[in-house]
């Protein structure tokens, strides 16, 4: 059995939005790396998804990728749940399946 990787799950995800005219990008929520210690600033809000966007009708989107039997951290939860609670649509993404399916039944998709 082949190893899917985050990355690739987020690649097809990001390929599948923009071909369905949805404005979203990649977030890089690594920090700055210090050269002098090989530590890493945190970024500013930890938790952040990997990927962010704007529906068509301007809500905010954020999509937590995993790969199979991945686990939210309690960051990333506290992130999806604040976006919840100001209307913006989350999704966790294992594959672009599920990220199609809620897509559908938000009425994104046909």
């Amino acid at each position: 059995m082949k190893l899917i990787y985050e990355k690739d799950i987020q690649r097809d995800i990001l390929s599948f939005l923009r071909l369905n005219k949805i404005f979203c990008w990649k977030n890089n929520n690594v920090g700055i790396y210090k050269k002098e210690t090989g530590s890493y600033i945190p970024s500013q809000i930890q938790g952040i998804s990997d990927i962010i966007g704007i529906l068509p009708d301007g809500r905010f989107l954020a999509i937590e990728i995993k790969r199979e039997g991945g686990k939210l951290t309690d960051k990333q939860i506290e992130f999806l749940n604040n976006i919840k609670k100001n209307n913006g649509l989350t999704i966790i993404a294992y594959s672009v399946k599920d990220v199609v399916e809620k897509l559908q039944e938000q009425g994104y998709l046909k």
